[in-house]
């Protein structure tokens, strides 16, 4: 009888070598690897029954989900998770295993590989408060001086990052910790995450605290006890930026506080920020994150460069950027720094981006990502979505499938004051939704779960026919003429389904 096994392994020789001898036991022929970096794999292209092996490295994961459902059997191999290139790679090949045993028969030739994963996946659905970064993540927030918050996704202050005298122990983060551990959810810290997870969007809260259980390899919650000392930090030192953001605000970028101020939007600018590159510890280090403001745009960035050279440590380093600058230092130190991987935020295509994130353009970008990608940087897209862009999504994440094939997009609701720049307030709803169905045809997409879920609870939420707030979109069209005014631009050039709405609201 004729029998196709594939082997699920890292991208490494021993993922060769475990398979040949697999098939060697059952006495049938070894096919080698399948991958997309060598041609097209398709099931037509497959040399018929025995073994074959690949890797979450080697082809997209949606793709990989497909085409395993093509085989017999699906099996992991028993390779150690310190021995995949990144921790991550193993929690998706996992996950891709409990996706197709649905379709197929899946062998786990390690079982607790699974089991592992499973304490902090059900955690995070039956507990809807617990989340991982108060245990694990140091970071200080540019809204309030020198202050920390659970994550970078919350505003609400903990504690001064100077009274932390031991991580651990620290009697702010106690009371936060705490209350996760008995489920007592607290909106004033975690109320991003649960507005996504009321709408069955799935939250960062839920799927980075499964990513970072597995990457330290906890599997309970007496495993959180080991961590001592931050495991991550995410460093926002100052708002000095190059661009001024239509979702941004004063607290992210000094220039918009200048024009808010001209504008009588606010009635005094913030007061100056300092730099906290200091905080960092690296002897527990496994990921740094780094956001501005701008952080190209930091004198004191590059001299922080120039100290993690001299640690010569390797860990993962993102840095969050608007991808417009890319000066010959920074090439320099890249040279030096081959893992730092790179967060780059795109709005937009083309022109819209342009408008969105202004001035930046459009040029400038897509030649500094090619150079990063060129040299062997990874790179991800990050995109706010807006009721300025909701509708140009498709536009934007079908020109990164084709430029920059395989490429991962993390997409997040824009925050606003009063809620008047929501994605969820575009006032034509069929066409919001009917500009969001393609996207569900792209390779980001279904490569995904995280922007799918997301995608999906935007088409949910307009297919319901949403009542359209008039008097919120009449503050949001009285806040953007401010800024058209301002730049001598007009909304109606580059979003013009929004501009028709003004004359029904």
């Amino acid at each position: 009888m004729s029998r196709r096994v594939l082997c699920l392994g890292n991208n490494t020789e021993d993922t060769d070598v475990k398979t040949r001898a697999l098939a060697a036991a059952a006495q049938v022929d070894c096919h080698g690897l399948l991958s997309d970096l060598d041609g097209t794999v398709t099931v037509d292209s497959m040399q018929g029954s025995g073994y074959y092996h690949t890797s979450v490295y080697d082809i997209e994961y949606g793709k990989l989900v497909k085409l395993a459902a093509q085989f017999d059997t699906v099996i992991v191999l028993d390779q150690p998770r310190d021995q995949y290139s990144h921790p991550d790679a193993f929690y998706k090949t996992i996950r891709l295993a409990r996706e197709s045993r649905s379709r197929t028969q899946v062998i786990l030739l390690d079982p607790t590989y699974e089991t592992d994963i499973d304490f902090f996946e059900n955690l995070v659905q039956t507990n809807t408060s617990f989340c991982i970064f108060p245990f694990i993540e140091l970071l200080t927030n540019q809204r309030d001086d020198g202050q920390t918050t659970v994550c970078g996704r919350s505003s609400t202050p903990i504690t001064l990052v100077d009274r932390i005298k031991d991580f651990a122990t620290d009697e702010n983060y106690k009371i936060i910790r705490d209350k996760m551990l008995q489920g007592v959810r607290i909106p004033e810290h975690c109320s991003v995450c649960y507005a996504l997870e009321d709408k069955n969007i799935q939250s960062a809260r839920q799927q980075e605290t499964v990513e970072w259980a597995n990457r330290l390899g906890l599997s309970s919650l007496e495993d959180l006890k080991k961590i001592t000392n931050p495991a991550y930090y995410e460093i926002r030192p100052g708002n000095i930026c190059n661009l001024q953001c239509r979702m941004c605000g004063p607290t992210a970028s000094q220039l918009i506080g200048k024009e808010y101020r001209r504008l009588n939007l606010i009635s005094q600018l913030p007061p100056p920020q300092r730099s906290d590159f200091d905080i960092v510890d690296f002897t527990n280090l496994k990921k740094l994150y780094v956001a501005g403001g701008e952080p190209t745009a930091m004198p004191k960035f590059y001299d922080f460069l120039d100290r993690c050279i001299a640690e010569d440590r390797v860990f993962e380093f993102l840095v969050n950027t608007n991808g417009t600058k890319l000066n010959n230092r920074f090439k320099k130190q890249l040279t030096r720094l081959p893992h730092m991987q790179f967060i780059v935020s795109i709005d937009g295509f083309d022109q819209l981006n342009h408008y969105i994130r202004w001035p930046s353009e459009w040029s400038d970008i897509v030649d500094n990502i090619q150079y990063l990608v060129d040299h062997g940087h990874k790179v991800t897209i990050n995109t706010t979505v807006s009721i300025y862009n909701v509708i140009g999504l498709y536009k934007l994440f079908a020109w990164l499938d084709s430029s920059f094939p395989g490429i991962l997009i993390h997409a997040q609701l824009a925050i606003s004051d009063n809620d008047i720049l929501s994605a969820l307030r575009f006032p034509d709803t069929r066409l919001a939704k009917g500009r969001l169905l393609p996207i569900k045809q792209l390779n980001c997409y279904n490569n995904d779960g995280l922007l799918k879920s997301f995608i999906d609870g935007l088409i949910y939420h307009y297919d319901l026919g949403p009542i359209l707030d008039q008097n919120k979109l009449r503050q949001f069209f009285k806040f953007n003429d401010l800024l058209d005014q301002s730049r001598n631009i007009r909304l109606v050039d580059y979003v013009p389904e929004l501009e028709k709405a003004r004359h029904e609201c």
